[in-house]
This record gives structure tokens, sequence and C-alpha cells, in this order.
């Protein structure tokens, strides 16, 4: 080939190269507001906002436009055109909007960009949106208004860093416990993946046990003690837990474990709630799902057969424990009964740890 036909080729690919860039889609803008969107920095992570009032995400994208590439809607499903056009690495949804709720927005968001990590950010102490908003949205975490700087950037950066790795696959480096990176070869005494619930009423438990799949045990611990004997001899997926147990609070047992061990699940049983409380639970203890009592069986049911699928995928994938992550600053404020807690936690690692490669 001379150097005439060398010529015409590259004349002739940037052409095309030259077409199909004229026909590609310009970048995602809301279509009621297209000020909004910042222009594209390669490279940048990217976060979405999305909130009925302009002075909140004029506020919001001062504070991260210089850092991040910033994407802001005003109804969700502005936003949801967004994340259908692009990958957003963490989105920042407020609760009470007109039209569609903060949890309605990121259930559907769950849905269209599963590895975008997601918080819910609300003025409102709204005890029914906040459980719904771990048991429908899977939030990462949740922010009051009016929210410090200090405290959403901390709170946005960690977000930033998971989403990062999700996007990649790769594991994301923790400040507390490793994380898994391979299933265990082999559990004490028994391999299968259990459920223990932790709860002192033997009527409860005797409800439960007919509904699960004969394949996956299920273990009942009366007491935090048991519970953590429990955990030391068998290969635990899901916890189920009340909130009280023969007068003690599991809060510091629920936190701690997942510090230690982010692949466990954690469902809460409760005869009551508290907004502050489940926020904490939900930032603190990363619980994976939240039932007020009464609750119906069925609904338990469906929530340990996802906690289990879920516990599989993490196995699978472990990367994809980085959404497991809890408030590193709350970690760090460990009280006497916790530390002894996390002592005996850390005797679990020996199950999770990841394999040697062969050869090495």
């Amino acid at each position: 080939m001379n150097r005439f036909d060398l010529r015409r080729l590259r004349e002739q690919h940037q052409a095309r190269h030259a077409e199909s860039s004229s026909k590609r889609p310009a970048a995602p803008t809301p279509a009621a507001a297209p000020e909004r969107v910042a222009p594209r920095a390669v490279g940048r992570p990217t976060i979405l906002f999305l909130d009925d009032e302009d002075r909140i995400l004029n506020a919001l994208a001062a504070l991260f436009r210089y850092k991040y590439q910033v994407f802001t809607a005003t109804t969700g499903a502005q936003a949801l055109a967004i994340l259908r056009q692009c990958h957003v690495h963490v989105v920042v949804s407020d609760q009470r909007m007109p039209g569609m709720t903060g949890v309605e927005f990121l259930r559907q968001a769950k849905a269209a960009s599963p590895r975008t990590v997601r918080i819910l950010l609300t003025g409102f102490s709204d005890l029914s949106a906040i459980i719904d908003s771990v048991n429908d949205g899977e939030v990462y975490r949740f922010l009051n208004k009016p929210w410090g700087n200090q405290e959403i950037q901390a709170v946005i950066a960690d977000a930033l860093a998971i989403g990062l790795a999700l996007e990649a696959g790769t594991p994301v480096a923790d400040t507390g416990a490793e994380l898994v990176r391979e299933a265990p070869a082999a559990a004490p005494n028994d391999s299968r993946p259990a459920v223990l619930m932790l709860h002192d009423d033997r009527e409860t438990f005797e409800r439960i046990r007919p509904l699960l799949d004969p394949k996956h045990t299920l273990v009942h611990a009366r007491t935090v003690d048991e519970c953590l004997e429990a955990l030391q001899t068998k290969t635990v997926a899901v916890v189920v837990s009340d909130l009280q147990v023969g007068r003690r609070d599991t809060s510091e047992l629920l936190k701690v474990l997942k510090q230690e061990h982010p692949q466990i699940l954690t469902i809460v049983l409760a005869e009551s709630a508290d907004a502050d409380h489940v926020v904490e639970l939900i930032n603190q203890a990363k619980i994976f799902r939240y039932i007020l009592a009464p609750f119906k069986p069925q609904k338990l049911k469906f929530f340990i057969d996802s906690a289990l699928a879920q516990f599989h995928r993490y196995r699978a994938a472990p990367a994809l424990l980085g959404d497991q992550r809890t408030d590193v600053a709350a970690a760090k404020a460990t009280s006497g009964t916790a530390a002894l807690i996390r002592n005996r936690l850390r005797a679990l690692r020996v199950l999770f740890a990841p394999r040697v490669a062969a050869g090495r």
C-alpha cells in the first residue's frame, strides 16, 4: 500500500469519525432546566442531586461542582432520565417532593442504575419514609437538613469512593475489617450459609422455621452471648434480630458485626421504632431490612430470601461489599461493650480469610 492509499484511508476514517460525532446524542440535561448540568469533565466522579427547591440545588452544586461533575434535577422523572443516559456514581435525593417521593425515586433508581450509591436527604423525621428508604430504596446513608458542610462532604467522598470501585469492579479499601474477597474454604461445623435469629421469644422462632428452605440452617439465639457463640461455629449469612433481647440493647452488636463482617446481612424485628434510632442503624449498622411488629411471616421470609441472595452475590462479586461500609467516624467511637463484642467477632475472620493462591 502506497502513501496515497494510507492518506486516503486516514481521511476516510476521520470523515466517518466526524459524522458519528455529529450524530452522537448530547450530554443528558433535565428538560426543564438545561442550565443545571455542568460541562462534562472526563474522569471526574459524578453526582446527581434531586430536590424540588432551587436554593437547595444551588447550594449543593456550589459545594461540590469544583471537585466533581454535578448534575441537578427538580423532579424524579428528570433524575431518572439522567441515570438512564449516563453513569452516575452517587445520587442524593430529597424525600418530600411533589409527584414522586424520594423513596419512590430511589426504588426506581436502584433498578435503573444498581451500582449508583444512593443517599436520602430530608428535613423531616418521617418514620415510615425512613423505614421504606432501607426496605425499598436500599439507601447507603441518610442525611438530615440542614446539613453540615463537613459532614456531607465526608459522606459523599466516601460514597464516591464506593461508586468508583463498583464501576471498576474492584474491592474497596476498608478502614475497619477486611472485606470478603473469596468464599471460605470450609466452616468449622457447617459450610451451608445459616440464618441466625436473635430473639428471646421461642414462638417467633417457631413461626419462622417452617417458612425457610430446608437447605439453610436456622439457628436460634436467645442472648447476645449465644449469638456470638453461634457466629463462631456457623457460616452465618443473615442475622434476624430483635432490638431488645433479655433487656439488653442489641444495637452495639449489630453495628460492630457490620464493621467487622460486612458480608453478613441484618434484618431488624422491632416492637416499636424511633426515627433517629432507625437512621442510626441505617448509617452505622447498615441494616438490610427493618420490620415492625406485628409482622406477616411471609414478608419476613421474602426479606430473608432476598438477604440470602445478596449474600451469595457478595461471595461471587466481593467488590459489591463496598456499599456495606459503615459510618467511619462512628466506628471509631467505640464503647467498652462494643470493644468486647469486637474482640469476639474478630475471631470469625479465620472463617472468611482469603485463600492464598496456589504457588504463592
